[in-house]
């Protein structure tokens, strides 16, 4: 055989990716401008929503291209040449757009095509994105699912239901905290679903998600929450690292830091527990300052 057959997305599914954007842009409450590709960077969609600016519309395609061109998100560009000033040549080419909001379409394995969004901010451009993609069925791993799953974990530690809780953690998950807390990390969905439903009964615990952040690409999430235990009047702030299965889309792994000490006699405050060279995490100062005059 001395030709590729390669799949290449259909006008009808084209439309239905650009509803899509359309429908998570109306939920966000921005207007913008949305672009498909197929996959040899031809447009096959576009549509501008009122009131989207007019510079976003040679944005949106060159998005769209610049994925059809390398085969990821372009999210990943500004950490790829942040990380390997190399790339910067890149920046030659008019039409390469380092910019979230850039988005493949892969069916079966392949690439059919590519959706470019612009007009928003690039997180936003990016959830547009990824709702247009969702719309051919495929089961992409996104930010907005960690947000859901997260969001839904703290509705579960509320209610004190300790099976809902478990039920958002592999069977191996493991809750760091910081050293003296709670004798260590909680190791198992069970036992992480049992020790929230006592704090609940216990402490009156109620929690809220302050923020989040996330990257699909890396499976991590973090979050700001707070701690309120009602039955001693205690609140406690701090932020959360969250790693994903992949696969099954639930929790593996959180370490919880608090915004204040909890021990003040300790010269290291870290997670109890957290294997920090075997993570390859530094254990000394880049620079040593206590050399310098």
């Amino acid at each position: 055989m001395k030709v590729h057959e390669r799949p290449v997305i259909t006008m009808a599914a084209a439309i239905d990716v650009v509803d899509g954007c359309v429908t998570e842009a109306n939920r966000l409450g921005v207007a913008v401008v949305i672009s498909v590709f197929d996959p040899g960077g031809h447009p096959v969609a576009f549509t501008r929503m009122d009131g989207a600016p007019m510079l976003s519309i040679g944005v949106a395609a060159d998005k769209a291209w610049t994925v059809t061109a390398f085969g990821h998100p372009t999210a990943r560009w500004s950490e790829m040449v942040a990380n390997d000033p190399s790339l910067s040549f890149l920046g030659n080419n008019s039409r390469f757009m380092p910019l979230p909001g850039g988005v493949p379409l892969i069916l079966a394995g392949s690439i059919v095509g590519a959706v470019g969004v612009s007009g928003a901010t690039g997180e936003q451009d990016h959830r547009i994105a990824e709702a247009g993609a969702g719309t051919l069925g495929m089961e992409t791993f996104t930010m907005a699912k960690m947000e859901a799953q997260i969001r839904g974990y703290f509705e579960a530690c509320n209610s004190g239901d300790p099976d809902r809780v478990a039920a958002f953690f592999t069977p191996g998950a493991v809750h760091y905290f910081p050293p003296g807390m709670y004798e260590g990390p909680f190791v198992g969905a069970e036992t992480i679903g049992r020790r929230w439903a006592e704090a609940v009964a216990n402490l009156g615990s109620v929690w809220t998600v302050d923020g989040f952040v996330g990257d699909p690409y890396t499976a991590v999430a973090a979050i700001e929450w707070t701690h309120f235990k009602t039955k001693t009047g205690t609140v406690l702030r701090g932020d959360e690292w969250y790693r994903f299965d992949r696969e099954s889309g639930l929790i593996a792994e959180i370490r919880a830091y608090y915004a204040s000490p909890q021990d003040s006699r300790l010269e290291r405050l870290e997670l109890g527990g957290f294997d920090y060279p075997g993570r390859g995490y530094p254990l000394e100062p880049p620079d040593d300052r206590r050399l310098s005059p």
